[in-house]
């Protein structure tokens, strides 16, 4: 086969990869929030070394909850489910993947006791579905009682 031919099947099978998901096993990641109450709140998940059933693909379990990742529909969604188990409040961000790391960009915090708490996450993803800029995020969620919240990455020891 001549090196001319040969690149371009190189190349679509370099565009068929499915493209390296943000979220391993074994990470640590930090959640940053304040509620809408302006109560401001961090806590760390821890994920756990065993990757995702292939029952939940997507579903990276940690000590304090899980991470979602849902490729297909541009979003993570963090939870932290631990104090909310124990009667305490639980945490649901939820953000775009896509703008997973880029400074200044925020998910949508679902916060509450965990009987709350799907319904919250449920109005937090409309958010998502329904704005396109920052600004209109951060108006709709203030609007539905929701907080900001940020997801990073923990560096690596």
């Amino acid at each position: 086969m001549r090196p001319t031919l040969l690149l371009p099947l190189l190349l679509g099978a370099a565009l068929a990869a499915p493209a390296p998901t943000p979220v391993q096993p074994g990470q640590t990641w930090t959640l940053s929030a304040t509620t809408f109450d302006g109560e401001v709140l961090s806590t760390t998940l821890r994920l756990t070394a065993a990757p995702p059933a292939p029952t939940a693909p997507g579903t990276y379990r940690a000590d304090r909850g899980s991470l979602l990742l849902d490729v297909q529909a541009d979003t993570l969604i963090a939870l932290d489910l631990k104090d909310a188990r124990e009667g305490g409040l639980g945490l649901a961000c939820a953000l775009r993947l896509s703008t997973l790391g880029q400074p200044g960009m925020t998910g949508v915090l679902a916060s509450g006791p965990l009987s709350d708490l799907p319904a919250a996450l449920e109005r937090a993803l409309a958010v998502l579905d329904v704005t396109r800029t920052p600004q209109e995020q951060a108006d709709a969620a203030r609007e539905l009682r929701l907080g900001q919240c940020t997801v990073t990455l923990a560096p690596t020891p």
